[in-house]
């Protein structure tokens, strides 16, 4: 384990301040932080693997991935395994911050990231009308589309791409909508009205994203929390969010596109899927995807566009079951512990999070964005954290 004067509180934050407002040099910075974490699990290895089932899944990929030496193109083989060898030190320095960094400073980060991405894509979009940034400019700060560019009037403020920003501003969403909900004594201000205003902001900028499962999400999140709120009305509460619902099903950010949109999709997943086939034992690695796509296909396609796919297209049968597993290990964990919520309010943060990335990641695959793949790191350590803490409370 490190020492406490070799790993600061500041020099993180710094990094997770940057990744907002600068990406590319918050995350330079967070990969130059954690460098030397893979010293540590070769001195430590028991340590570090003790109850962590995420460094075993990383390891997992990291050996199939080196089983694909003599399978696949060199070039994607190294380029995955360097790939994964980022994630490997990302998630220790991670799991370090946790014992340094108090989870409300974490959540007060990841709201205010939310609310920076909604005011910084209206004022891009502002500046953009005016005058013409240069590209290293936009990249800088975030604002250089990748992906279609299409969804150019989409709102992704610093993130690069609307479905991106789209998940940072779900999560942020739930992390402040639990806030609300249940008392703390680390409010995002203290003034509550202040609070449901920033509420309607990220809610503001999931609709510019135009993202249709972010819509959806924020919808049933709004109905959970209004249950929650107004129990005692619900049946008025069901009247009004049936219209609510059919108002929002009308004037859906590019309804006109929505059934050609689902069809793509679906041809995309029935693709990978066939990917997987051709491979099911190792995979086609991380970054031969692409690769393979197109020549299965004749179309450029990055990732899979699903969480599940993308991990069996590109690991195998093995990826996609150690998946399941976390996924089964994290829910079995969740329902387990919500009976201690009482001794550790924390959960209900996780509650509203966890399944909200599992469900975006569905029909996107987010985790391509390092800033997305930061943030879930950091969610999910604190939640291994919370869980060591509820089983062992001393």
């Amino acid at each position: 384990m490190m020492k406490k004067h070799t790993f600061t509180t500041n020099p993180f934050l710094t990094g997770l301040r940057l990744l907002a407002v600068l990406p590319p040099v918050g995350i330079a910075w967070l990969i130059y932080l954690s460098r030397w974490q893979w010293l540590s699990l070769l001195r430590h290895p028991r340590t570090f693997g003790r109850r962590d089932p995420l460094l075993g899944f990383i390891l997992l990929l990291m050996g199939v991935t080196a089983l694909n030496l003599n399978h696949h193109d060199y070039r994607s083989v190294w380029l995955s395994a360097l790939m994964l060898f980022v994630l490997l030190n990302l998630w220790l320095l991670c799991r370090q911050s946790t014992q340094i960094i108090a989870w409300h400073e974490l959540r007060q980060f990841i709201i205010q990231f939310g609310l920076y991405i909604t005011i910084s894509g209206f004022g891009f979009q502002w500046l953009n009308q005016a005058v013409t940034l240069p590209n290293w400019l936009k990249f800088l700060l975030g604002d250089l589309l990748w992906g279609y560019a299409a969804n150019q009037d989409r709102l992704f403020g610093s993130a690069y791409n609307p479905n991106d920003a789209c998940c940072l501003l779900l999560i942020a969403l739930g992390l402040l909508l639990t806030q609300l909900t249940h008392h703390t004594e680390h409010p995002v201000t203290p003034l509550p009205l202040i609070n449901w205003l920033l509420a309607g902001l990220l809610c503001l900028g999931i609709y510019q994203t135009q993202s249709r499962t972010g819509l959806i999400l924020m919808f049933t999140l709004l109905i959970v929390v209004a249950y929650q709120c107004l129990h005692r009305y619900r049946w008025w509460i069901t009247g009004a969010l049936i219209g609510c619902a059919s108002f929002l099903w009308l004037n859906l950010p590019r309804v006109t596109s929505a059934t050609s949109a689902w069809q793509s999709r679906l041809n995309i997943w029935q693709n990978s899927f066939d990917l997987f086939k051709q491979a099911p034992l190792l995979g086609v690695t991380y970054f031969g995807f692409a690769q393979n796509y197109l020549q299965l296909t004749g179309a450029s396609v990055p990732h899979a566009h699903n969480i599940l796919l993308m991990l069996l297209a590109s690991f195998g049968i093995l990826g996609g079951a150690g998946f399941i597993y976390l996924v089964v290990r994290s829910g079995w964990h969740i329902s387990r512990n919500w009976q201690q919520y009482q001794q550790s309010p924390n959960l209900r943060y996780f509650m509203m999070t966890l399944p909200l990335i599992l469900a975006y990641g569905i029909t996107d695959f987010v985790l391509s964005s390092m800033q997305v793949l930061i943030i879930v790191l950091m969610i999910v350590a604190a939640w291994r954290h919370e869980q060591h803490a509820v089983i062992s409370p001393a």
